[in-house]
Order: structure tokens, then C-alpha cells, then sequence
């Protein structure tokens, strides 16, 4: 018996002087996952303190300051023996450029502000313009029913129809507008049927090529289009 509690006290203290010691102490931080923000920033963010080890890390306020971050939607820090610390990061992703007529504003599908993007920079995404009163802050998600009913349109598209839009036009709900790159406006309004309404524009766009300038599909059962000269 007495030699039992020797050995647990002895393995106790072991334990306790490896866990204090510096033994396996965190000399790599290893991103992965990052597309758009860099790994750099992501440690920066990640802020492991210096005498950190694999054994003794701040896991959950390291991941507390990623998800403060608005571009990262979740954050996993794992160990790797016997000296890195793996940061494994999921990005939301930019649905959208939206013109607040003051800046532009990177926004996910949820309508997330994940940032501002300059002027000098360049981008793929349709920009969402024309919505009344619109305030946005990075970190934050928008409020406006507007801009939601837009981005749910944008994600309720089909890739073939996206590619070909350049902007969406929102003053009101039932007003919502794809401008396309083709020159052709397609007033959607509200998200609901999106699908349908999809494949009712490509069908137009197609069959009226190079003549049809604006779609209306608000009412699925009676769509109209206009030609030129119409």
C-alpha cells in the first residue's frame, strides 16, 4: 500500500513538472484553411502567448479572438506532437460588393460585413446598390430586410445565371433587380420561387438572345419581357 501511494505521488509530480515544463513548447503555428485573409494575420489574431506549450495553451480565448475575426465563421485549434499548434480556419464567403453610396462592403449570403473594399482593388462580385437608409459595419450582420431579400436571391440562383450578373438593384423588396452583363434587367422581387423564376429567365435570355432587354418574373404564372424597340 505504501509503495502504491509512492508511485501515484511520484507519477503525480511527474506529470505536473512535464505539464510546467517547456518540453513540448509550441514553435510553429500552422494555418489552415485561408483563402482570402493570410496566415500571418491569422496568427496575429491567433495571438499564442510565447511561453505557451502543447500541454498548457489558452485554446478557448484563441479561438474566442478567431471568431471575433468577420471573415471566420469557425476556428479549430488542435496539437500536433511535439512542437506545432494547428490552427484550422473556415472562411465565410464574399456573396456580394455592397454600395452604401459612402463605400463598398464585403458581405457573406447571411449578410455578414466581413469588410471594406477600396476602390483600387478588384473583384468578381455583383454589387448590390440602391438600397434606402443602409448603415454597415465590418463584424456585424445587416438588419435590412431589403438587403436580405437580395442576397437571398443571389444564393437561390443557379452558378449559370450568377455568372451573368453584375449588379442587383434593390430600392424595395418587390423591386429587386438583376442587371446583367448582357444589358438585360430582370426584376425578381421577392426571394420566393427563385428557382423557377431562374429557369423562366434563362429560358427568355435564351430563346430572345441579343433582343430581350428587361424580364419581369415577379408572377411566375404571367412573366413578361420587353424587346428593343419595344
Amino acid at each position: 500500500m505504501v509503495l502504491a501511494i509512492v508511485l501515484v505521488g511520484a507519477l503525480a509530480a511527474t506529470a505536473v513538472a512535464l505539464y510546467r515544463s517547456q518540453l513540448f513548447d509550441i514553435r510553429t503555428v500552422q494555418v489552415v484553411g485561408v483563402e482570402h485573409l493570410t496566415a500571418d494575420a491569422i496568427r496575429a489574431r491567433a495571438a499564442v502567448p510565447s511561453d505557451a506549450t502543447l500541454l498548457r495553451f489558452p485554446a478557448r480565448s484563441i479561438q474566442r479572438r478567431l471568431l471575433g475575426y468577420a471573415w471566420v465563421s469557425d476556428a479549430q485549434v488542435t496539437r500536433d506532437f511535439p512542437h506545432t499548434l494547428r490552427v484550422r480556419i473556415v472562411e465565410r464567403k464574399p456573396a456580394a460588393l455592397v454600395d452604401t453610396g459612402k463605400a463598398f462592403w464585403i458581405v457573406d449570403y447571411q449578410g455578414m460585413v466581413l469588410g471594406e473594399q477600396s476602390l483600387e482593388e478588384t473583384t468578381t462580385l455583383p454589387i448590390v446598390r440602391d438600397i434606402p437608409g443602409l448603415q454597415l459595419k465590418a463584424g456585424r450582420s445587416s438588419s435590412s430586410q431589403i438587403l436580405k431579400n437580395a442576397l437571398d436571391v443571389l444564393s437561390g440562383i443557379s452558378a449559370q445565371l450568377r455568372q451573368k450578373v453584375r449588379a442587383v438593384s434593390a430600392p424595395s423588396i418587390d423591386e429587386t433587380t438583376l442587371l446583367t452583363t448582357d444589358n438585360v434587367e430582370v426584376v425578381i422581387g421577392h426571394a420566393v420561387d427563385v428557382a423557377k423564376k431562374d429557369v423562366i429567365i434563362l429560358k427568355i435570355m435564351r430563346e430572345q438572345s441579343g433582343s430581350v432587354v428587361t424580364i419581369d418574373v415577379r408572377s411566375t404564372d404571367r412573366p413578361v419581357w420587353r424587346g428593343l424597340g419595344e
